[in-house]
């Protein structure tokens, strides 16, 4: 059971830390054994997930598992806790008090570990996809920015200009005015 389950977390997560808590998993003092281990590990607080394995066996094999005391230390556990006693068909009063019931120690390796290579995967996946929505959204911004723009009146259209502009427009009229005044005054003198 335990060489699956380290190769197992070899394979999903190269290079991970493992930290054994070793105990006897049938006999007599097993249990108290399984659930000093289990007070343990909580109260180092060294691990992320706690998981309680013992290959396959008979009832008797297995018994240590739906001791009491096993199974209060599993449910006090503030560590997430998968069990993994046995093989499928085998159930245990751990399997109960656990955070997760795993068919077999294999199985719950794989219940622990993400394979890292599809988890770097969808970060990547992730990262993409919020790359994509920021470029859209911004792309949205410019767009808005644009349609306000046309509202906004650009550097010719200042009203300031406006202003110099008619002035200079009413500049021209008066002083065309005046001249046509004075030539239509002079055509009148003519006459």
């Amino acid at each position: 059971a335990l060489r699956d389950i380290l190769a197992t977390l070899a394979r999903r997560w190269p290079a991970m830390r493992v930290i054994l808590y070793p105990t006897a998993v049938q006999g007599t003092g097993a249990g108290a054994e399984i659930a000093a281990a289990i007070a343990a590990a909580n109260a180092r607080a060294e691990v992320d997930v706690l998981i309680v394995a013992r290959g396959g066996g008979s009832i008797e094999d297995l018994w240590s598992f739906n001791e009491e005391i096993v199974v209060r230390a599993a449910a006090d556990s503030m560590i997430p806790l998968i069990s993994a006693v046995g093989h499928e068909t085998d159930t245990t009063l751990i399997d109960h008090a656990a955070d997760r019931r795993a068919p077999t120690p294999t199985a719950a390796a794989e219940m622990a570990v993400p394979v890292r290579a599809e988890l770097i995967g969808e970060i990547m996946s992730k990262a993409r996809r919020a790359l994509a929505c920021w470029q859209r959204a911004q792309d949205h911004r410019r767009t808005e920015l644009r349609e306000r723009g046309i509202a906004v009146p650009r550097r010719h259209h200042n009203p300031l200009r406006r202003q110099q502009s008619c002035d200079v427009k009413s500049g021209v009229l008066f002083r065309g005015e005046r001249d046509d005044a004075g030539q239509s005054a002079g055509r009148v003198e003519q006459h």
